[in-house]
């Protein structure tokens, strides 16, 4: 049967034209290079994607690179319920989602890998990445692709992908940043970060500190629960230039975070045993989490590859805040093995092929009793994919197509597709389609994590979910100072992992979307982005938590000699907290701004005022039973702002 499976695989190779892929013109040297995922051409790239650059995560107010992204994808939507910080488990807000897919923390989806420079950082044993590894200050840029990605990224990549890459010194010297900052809730944010390159070494190092008394609090039975939050975040860099065609290189990440959970509105109403259930709920988590990936490379006229390997491990701890007595302890880890080769063997034609091995899971314990929730429980994946892309008439027309078989330790072997076509009729127009199947194996907590909210029991009977999405959409630029893109597509859900006392896989939801984005360089001065997303979310009274039916943000940026002023807004609407849609959010509009004045090129000063209008308003909200089943909600910072200085040498 697995031969046979096997067989079926080579011949959807064989038959297709691939996916991802990505136009490259014959003599062009020139790309948007993801460690991942190359994209030498986005005039024939058959997909939506977006790239955020320095420059925009720099003029950024956001004190993390989720917010910034959320401002710059309309697709992409993530709450929070406090001024810094997303946090895990019951009080982790960072329900992130592209096109209706995905949800981080405790949520029953997690669709959105997110890979620092190639490494996926998501965590082995819930299957999900922690949101606030994305703080890292020297970052080159974040490519996004939106929708399923499933040939060269395998189970998860339903909604889409974030690669963060990290700024690495192309020419020969040094240089150096650091900023000192401080604001409302006496929240700071401080960083220093150094890169080099000599000769064929090059190299960087950073580190960031938050903290913050947090901007939400209250007093219960005469204790006070806080959103107080600290966190360390370093990053290293090391690579060698072996000759023109060869390169090795390490990268490396680590985080160390003390958040707490400051509980929602309302609970202070109850009493008694309720009450105390309530507050025993709350917990204040201690996390570090690292990663490291080594990565040799070669780049031939007809052919470049990657040999990488990387390690990702976390250590989860946490204790309730009501009694400070300790409650749980984890030990994840994940490796794996990745090899990729593209080859170029005749004009117009990329082949893209690649192995894949990872290993992923940990240990999880009640500390309070001496429990396990599991024990040194594993599995594995293993992968084998094939990519081919086709140029014709010049570049005016591609069509791709490829195919990934993944086997599970689990729950055996899986094929998975995708294919698209784009065509230019003009030069600075693009119009593309592409249809897709993502998938993904159950995690580890689903399989074996028994007596743990928010499922009891696991479900070893579970099938891989799969998100089916078909898209249509075009590209336009004008006169290099407009670039726009829309596009409308359909999504087909199936056997979705959700939770009652067990984990089980839900019944089919299909919907509809459309997104469209604008960025205009006006004048030297003056830049302007806005975006919009509708995302169908209710099909038969159901509805996607934490999914607005309708998002648009937007910006204008002035550069005035050495002045800088950003001002940026979002509006939310048609958010629920459930499926069953009993809590929905009133609908917002926030609005925020920096301003920034910089002197010899070297030196900044910047204020960052953030909810200028001081608007009420929340994103996150937990069910408490005792209220009636009542969802209760974590009140949103109101106006706050950070003032500091920045220096570049």
């Amino acid at each position: 049967m697995r031969m046979y499976k096997l067989v079926r695989f080579l011949l959807i190779i064989v038959f297709c034209f691939p996916v991802i892929a990505i136009a490259q013109e014959q003599e062009k040297e020139e790309a948007i290079q993801l460690e991942e995922v190359i994209v030498s051409d986005t005039l024939l790239y058959p997909g939506t994607y977006y790239s955020v650059t320095t420059d925009k995560i720099k003029d950024s107010g956001s004190t993390n690179l989720i917010t910034v992204i959320k401002n710059q994808v309309p697709s992409l939507y993530t709450g929070s319920n406090r001024v810094m910080g997303y946090g895990v488990a019951r009080s982790g807000s960072a329900s992130i989602s592209i096109r209706g897919i995905g949800k981080s923390g405790w949520g029953p989806t997690t669709g959105i890998p997110i890979l620092y420079n190639g490494m996926d950082t998501t965590m082995g044993i819930m299957g999900h990445p922690v949101a606030d590894i994305m703080t890292m200050k020297n970052v080159e840029r974040i490519e996004v692709l939106i929708g399923p990605q499933p040939v060269l990224f395998g189970s998860s990549a339903m909604g889409g992908v974030i690669n963060v890459i990290p700024k690495k010194q192309k020419e020969d010297g040094f240089t150096t940043e650091l900023q000192g900052s401080y604001g409302t809730w006496n929240t700071t944010e401080d960083y220093l970060y150094h890169m080099g390159k000599m000769g064929n070494l090059d190299y960087s190092v950073g580190y960031q500190f938050q903290k913050t008394d947090g901007d939400w609090k209250q007093t219960i039975n005469g204790k006070t629960f806080t959103s107080e939050f600290m966190q360390h975040n370093g990053t290293v860099h090391v690579g060698y230039t072996l000759s023109r065609n060869w390169y090795i290189s390490v990268d490396s990440y680590g985080m160390k975070q003390n958040i707490n959970d400051p509980g929602p509105k309302d609970i202070s109403s109850l009493s008694g045993g309720a009450l105390t259930n309530q507050l025993n709920l709350l917990e204040e988590f201690d996390i570090t989490r690292g990663g490291v990936v080594a990565k040799l490379s070669h780049n031939y006229d007809t052919y470049s590859g990657t040999l990488q390997a990387e390690g990702n491990f976390g250590h989860h701890e946490s204790k309730l805040e009501n009694t400070g007595a300790d409650k749980f302890k984890s030990d994840d880890s994940s490796y794996a093995l990745r090899l990729k080769e593209v080859l170029k063997l005749w004009h117009g034609n990329t082949i893209t092929t690649g192995a894949e091995w990872r290993r992923y899971g940990g240990t999880a314990k009640d500390v309070s009793n001496g429990t396990y929730y599991l024990d040194e429980k594993f599995m594995y994946d293993t992968s084998l994919y094939a990519l081919m892309e086709q140029n014709v008439f010049k570049n005016i027309f591609s069509v791709n197509g490829g195919a990934r078989y993944s086997y599970n330790s689990e729950y055996g072997d899986y094929t998975a597709w995708q294919a698209g076509a784009a065509v230019r009729p003009l030069e600075k127009t693009k119009l593309y389609t592409n249809v897709a199947k993502g998938f993904k194996f159950p995690d580890i907590r689903q399989v074996y994590l028994k007596g743990m909210f928010p499922a009891v029991n696991p479900n070893p009977d579970l099938k891989p979910e799969t998100y089916t999405s078909a898209e249509v959409g075009i590209e336009q630029q004008l006169m290099d100072k407009v670039s726009a893109n829309a596009a409308v597509y359909r999504i087909w859900s199936k056997d979705k992992f959700v939770y009652t006392t067990q984990w089980v896989n839900a019944d089919d939801f299909n919907y509809n979307g459309a997104e469209a984005n604008i960025t205009i360089q006006a004048l030297q001065w003056l830049a302007i982005n806005a975006g919009y997303s509708y995302i169908d979310n209710e099909q038969d009274e159901s509805f996607l938590p934490y999914v607005p039916k309708h998002k648009a943000n937007g910006g204008i940026t002035l550069t005035v000699g050495d002045f800088k002023t950003q001002l940026e807004g979002e509006y939310v609407k048609g958010l629920y907290a459930d499926t069953a849609g009993v809590k929905e959010f009133d609908g917002y509009f926030v609005a925020n701004a920096k301003v920034s004045y910089t002197v010899m090129q070297k030196y900044t000063a910047f204020v960052s005022f953030n909810n200028i209008t001081d608007k009420e308003y929340s994103t996150f909200a937990v069910l408490v039973p005792p209220l009636g089943n009542k969802y209760c909600e974590y009140p949103m910072p109101g106006f706050h702002f950070i003032a500091g200085l920045s220096a570049t040498f």
